[in-house]
């Protein structure tokens, strides 16, 4: 019965302490003496400024900023955009490359810097004074990047480059055919390093700028975006060329989330009378009861969880991102990733897709704000 129905034997509540029912949910700011889980404005990447001591999150096609405190320093998710280098975040540099300008969100409030030039866009360089030009640019620039053709036609196989200048940007384009780029995977660059688009000779020049991935040590995942590709040792083990400098960095951590009871609530799924072992043993989606212990404090809170028949653990699908260790010191934050998706439903009103499992995504742990 307890295996096959929605009736609680082994997860009963007899079994759980009363306090478990002051449990909250992660959006009801949870806490412990110090500490709070907060929702923040934003999703992966997770980058951190190890200068600033700054946490960016991507936001729409913008960037969110938080403070070492975990405290909301500006965020635009910049809707009017079309295409701005967000879209794949090629670069992990706290600029927002868009079709006419640049987004720096680097400081404490954000500076739109339109191009004080646009070079060779129709290819009108020859190639001695495209040369001379762009050594000269290089050599004196404050801060190369290279990008990818998203906000220009493909079909002019140039690769838009931006070089700052103090406070000016110029917009160069390399010459048509030009395939010597780290991120076009044509055998001219043997290593290709992930959060930063090179040229053969000429490497990007982040002048300090270049933001550093978070890591959830217990999975061995980084905070890269999560949608394709997601960057963690297996990945980077089987895509040798693919270079990860964060590798190089400590990130070990005695914090961790884990589940400490669960509830069974409602079928996942049943299957049919023929279909073994489902039906003899479905899956249930749980209410589950969680503790992040995180700097020798314990923070109690609780979500739902799916139990798999065929599998002996609970799926809660909860990530923990910390900076690497010597950073630690500057900054007391972290973040916390609870993504358990079963998919959802059409509201016919709305014609929105409503999660059968709501209130899930990404949330910061940091010091309460009386301490």
């Amino acid at each position: 019965m307890d295996r096959c129905t929605t009736v609680n034997i082994t997860t009963s509540d007899i079994f759980r302490p009363k306090s478990y029912n002051n449990f909250k949910e992660l959006y009801q700011k949870p806490q412990s003496e110090n500490y709070e889980i907060v929702s923040v404005k934003g999703s992966f990447p997770i980058l951190y400024d190890s200068i600033q001591s700054a946490y960016y999150l991507k936001n729409g096609k913008g960037l969110t900023k938080y403070d070492s405190n975990g405290r909301m320093v500006i965020s635009n998710d910049l809707a009017n955009e079309k295409f701005p280098s967000t879209i794949d975040f090629s670069n992990f540099i706290p600029y927002v490359f868009a079709k006419h300008g640049v987004y720096d969100f680097s400081g404490d409030k954000i500076i739109y810097s339109k191009f004080s030039k646009v070079l060779n866009f129709e290819n009108e360089l020859n190639n001695d004074d495209f040369k001379s030009l762009f050594e000269n640019y290089y050599k004196e620039a404050d801060l190369v990047a290279y990008d990818n053709d998203r906000n220009f036609d493909y079909r002019k196989e140039q690769t838009p480059m931006y070089f700052k200048f103090k406070d000016n940007w110029v917009l160069l384009f390399s010459q048509k055919g030009d395939f010597r780029f780290s991120h076009q995977n044509n055998g001219e660059i043997e290593a290709d390093t992930i959060g930063q688009i090179d040229h053969v000779n000429f490497s990007a020049k982040l002048s300090g700028k270049r933001l550093i991935l978070l890591r959830d040590d217990q999975n061995k995942v980084y905070s890269s975006e999560q949608i394709s590709n997601i960057i963690n040792d297996e990945y980077l083990n089987m895509y040798f060329t693919q270079i990860l400098k964060e590798r190089k960095l400590t990130y070990k951590t005695g914090n961790n989330v884990k589940m400490i009871s669960r509830k069974k609530e409602e079928y996942y799924f049943t299957g049919s009378y023929f279909s073994l072992p489902d039906w003899v043993s479905p899956s249930f989606i749980n209410k589950g009861y969680f503790r992040l212990s995180y700097n020798n404090e314990d923070i109690n809170f609780k979500g739902k969880a799916v139990k798999y028949f065929n599998n002996f653990r609970c799926e809660n699908n909860l990530f923990l991102y910390e900076i690497p260790q010597k950073f630690r010191r500057k900054s007391q934050v972290a973040f916390l990733d609870y993504n358990v998706n079963i998919g959802g439903y059409r509201d016919d009103i709305t014609d929105e897709t409503i999660p059968f499992i709501k209130n899930t995504g990404l949330f910061l742990i940091r010091k309460r704000e009386n301490n």
